[in-house]
């Protein structure tokens, strides 16, 4: 080590012991920014292969002076000198992982803009974490920088075939024109032909109407949704026009949950266990839609006295709860004959959406959810697969030879 080295390092401990003689307003700032100072001269040292005037064959570079870098952390803002080499390769990986750290920093920024924290608290919050304010336009910025990556999201290019597709929606309150309103929450889930979720869109409505449900079906089949063997969804009029308006013939399953629902709500209380227990009787996956169908027209029979009213309604409703089993293989039923998957996203969104109460207009609730949907469509993308889509293949060649299931286009139920 040269004198030159030494003395560096003497004056170094020199003004370590100033600091802690002298009453700094923020000591802990001060000691934090001397010892990086020295850990950056330390590896530009190590990267050199030589201390500072000295020859030496391991030397493969020489110093460059420094240039000023202001540093944002826990105990205030740091001003250093980094240190530079002439090759120009030379960055001390301190302030690579503070790097790391700044731009986890802006994604938290926009995670927490996205849970609906205001502009008020988020400055007080990365004060606090950083000794620095974050203005309103600073964090408007980054949420526009989320918005537009999230309508690229929303609006990409759907490829490839989704045999199975799942819609539904929910409400949230809203200001629009002075007034709170409820607004519809759009979701599509589908499952792609390697077997894994896909979340494929997800928007706003104001209601449910035929008009907003056909925007949302249209935009899907405009951005290429196709090889659908099966739409699920509630009895909602508008969904199953606009299916009927832009997947004509593609087969339509009623969501057997809902559908559960509406049968008991129909029922006296004392009769309520007994069509549970014969409904799930009637989907059993096992079944075929022969006996699926003639376990039904049997409960039918049943109610035609007691019940003829709660017959009638099965024997014009329930079909529609069967389609699966013309579609779908045993092991595929349980997951595609409910909206069940889109309704615990809902429960998820439901969660996240409480802090906010009112959403101050559509496009704060869209990035909300389109924030988390990403995330979850992500997830399951990456993730283990949904179906074994193989059981599909296999029960489509099945089909075409079976007399009992004769293949042919299954329309979806008409709307009364």
């Amino acid at each position: 080590m040269t004198d030159q080295s030494k003395n560096t390092k003497t004056d170094e401990q020199f003004h370590l012991a100033d600091l802690l003689d002298n009453d700094s307003g923020n000591l802990l700032a001060e000691i934090l920014q001397l010892g990086l100072q020295q850990l950056m001269e330390l590896e530009r040292d190590h990267y050199i292969g030589a201390d500072p005037y000295e020859r030496s064959e391991k030397r493969r570079t020489s110093r460059n002076g420094y240039k000023p870098r202001q540093l944002y952390t826990r105990v205030g803002g740091l001003h250093l000198r980094v240190p530079q080499t002439r090759d120009g390769d030379f960055y001390p990986s301190i302030l690579e992982r503070y790097q790391r750290s700044e731009k986890a920093l802006v994604a938290a920024l926009a995670e927490a803009y996205v849970q609906g924290v205001s502009t008020r608290k988020m400055k007080r919050v990365t004060e606090q974490l950083l000794g620095k304010e974050f203005s309103a336009p600073t964090i408007s910025r980054f949420s526009k920088q989320l918005d537009a990556e999230l309508e690229g999201w929303r609006t990409r290019r759907l490829t490839g075939d989704y045999p199975y597709v799942k819609i539904d929606a929910r409400y949230e309150r809203c200001r629009r024109d002075g007034m709170i309103v409820d607004m519809a929450v759009l979701v599509a889930i589908g499952v792609c032909q390697d077997g894994h979720r896909h979340v494929l869109a997800v928007d706003t409505g104001w209601g449910e109407s035929q008009t907003v449900w056909s925007e949302f079906i249209s935009g899907l089949k405009k951005r290429g949704l196709k090889g659908v063997e099966l739409f699920t969804s509630d009895a909602h009029p508008g969904i199953r026009k606009a299916l009927q308006a832009h997947f004509p013939g593609t087969p339509w399953q009623r969501c057997q949950y809902h559908f559960q629902r509406n049968t008991l709500d129909k029922a006296p209380k004392g009769r309520q266990q007994e069509l549970h227990d014969a409904l799930r009787e009637i989907w059993r996956a096992d079944n075929t839609y022969r006996q699926a169908k003639d376990k039904l027209e049997q409960l039918i029979d049943r109610l035609s006295e007691p019940l003829p009213d709660l017959a009638d309604w099965l024997s014009e409703e329930a079909d529609s709860t069967l389609t699966v089993f013309r579609v779908a293989p045993a092991s595929h039923r349980r997951r595609v004959r409910t909206t069940n998957a889109v309704e615990r996203l809902h429960q998820e969104l439901k969660r996240r959406s409480k802090p906010v109460r009112i959403f101050p207009n559509p496009a704060s609730c869209l990035r909300l959810f389109g924030a988390m949907l990403k995330e979850q469509h992500e997830d399951w993308i990456t993730g283990r697969r949904y179906l074994r889509m193989e059981a599909l293949d296999e029960f489509r060649e099945k089909r075409k030879s079976s007399l009992e299931d004769p293949p042919k286009k299954i329309q979806p139920a008409m709307v009364r």
